[in-house]
């Protein structure tokens, strides 16, 4: 009677646990992904924080040097857009409402080109024709775009709200990360056993490699945008770059940022400034990610880059933007596991049989 009261208190302790556990996970769930960014962005900026700490600087000094300049770097863009958000739909719409948007002429240039200039002059004319249309069909909903307009200004506010929120986690992240590393390595321990540093190690190493090979490209290629933008007379170029930074993250999303503002320069009659841009990200900002991202993982683990992009992209259905970090991290994680799994099998089984081999060999030799 006394061992089947006890199984039911085991039974009841571990429904109680598993109770809590959902309950907090209800409680955090709104926050989950501001912890993610600040996990991620601690365990990146992590050599530097070491760095401070080395220099006798304190946890709080250290980490409250790390966050502000990381804050200014991630709000000052929001922060911008929302004090310009409203202005430049006004503008928009204006421009939108007026009476007359004409398409400029084709240049010169363009109908001298040997065979294919009479063919690229009708194209322009063309593409013209089909974006006054558009442009037409734009301004009818032009005036009935006040709510569109209210509700990206709060979507905008409450991605400023979550990114300041994984700005003020990322402090206590910084401060006590050391002592949340050992209850994590405590925890791997009761799991995983002599396994631990090893696992551990794989761990890092796979996040490590996902995480600076996508930002590490991103970073390379929204440098090369501002670059771009500033030799085109962009206006807003570094702005336009930090944008250009988030959505270099995702492959081929870079699109969304070059062709409208080529299509502006179009529209502006800046035609050689218009191909000029489309020409630079196409065989230049959109190239690095096929080189560099590469390099920049092969420097810590040895990964198929398929699975690069279906991390990214399975990552990004399934979570969301922290998804882009999320899906590859898994993949990685799970390849990298797997592949050092069939590794020490394989020793095992080739250290077994040689054990056997020299155990016929004794045999023989009696």
């Amino acid at each position: 009677m006394p061992i089947q009261i006890s199984r039911y208190e085991k039974i009841a302790s571990l429904a109680a646990l598993c109770l809590l556990l959902f309950a907090c996970y209800q409680v955090l769930r709104p926050f989950l992904f501001d912890l993610l960014w600040a996990a991620i962005l601690c365990f990146v900026t992590w050599p530097l924080y070491a760095r401070l700490r080395d220099w006798k600087l304190t946890a709080n000094w250290a980490a409250a040097a790390m966050v502000l300049p990381i804050g200014i770097l991630l709000l000052t863009p929001f922060v911008a857009a929302g004090f310009t958000f409203t202005d430049d739909i006004n503008r928009m719409l204006q421009w939108l409402n007026q009476s007359a948007h004409v398409w400029p002429a084709a240049p010169t240039w363009l109908q001298s080109l040997p065979l294919v200039g009479d063919k690229a002059v009708t194209a322009w004319q063309s593409f013209g024709e089909d974006s006054s249309r558009l442009v037409n069909l734009a301004r009818q909903y032009a005036l009935g775009a006040s709510t569109w307009v209210l509700q990206q200004s709060i979507n905008l506010a409450a991605e400023l709200m979550h990114m300041g929120l994984s700005i003020l986690v990322l402090f206590f992240f910084y401060r006590d990360g050391e002592h949340v590393a050992q209850h994590v390595v405590i925890a791997v321990e009761r799991l995983a056993g002599e396994q631990t540093q090893r696992i551990l190690h794989i761990v890092r190493s796979s996040l490590r490699a996902v995480v600076y090979g996508i930002l590490g490209t991103a970073l390379a290629q929204a440098l090369a945008s501002i670059l771009g933008f500033v030799i085109a007379g962009v206006p807003y170029a570094f702005v336009l770059g930090v944008v250009a930074f988030f959505l270099m993250i995702i492959p081929a999303a870079g699109t969304v940022i070059w062709l409208p503002i080529s299509l502006w320069l179009l529209a502006e009659g800046e035609t050689g400034w218009a191909i000029f841009i489309a020409i630079w990200f196409l065989a230049f900002v959109g190239t690095i990610d096929n080189w560099l991202r590469p390099i920049l993982i092969s420097r810590e683990v040895e990964l198929p880059f398929v699975l690069i992009v279906f991390g990214i992209f399975g990552g990004l259905l399934a979570f969301g933007f922290i998804g882009v970090f999320i899906g590859p991290t898994l993949l990685a994680t799970s390849y990298a596991l797997v592949l050092d799994w069939l590794i020490r099998k394989e020793q095992e089984g080739f250290e077994s049989g040689s054990g056997a081999g020299s155990e016929i060999s004794a045999d023989d030799a009696d």
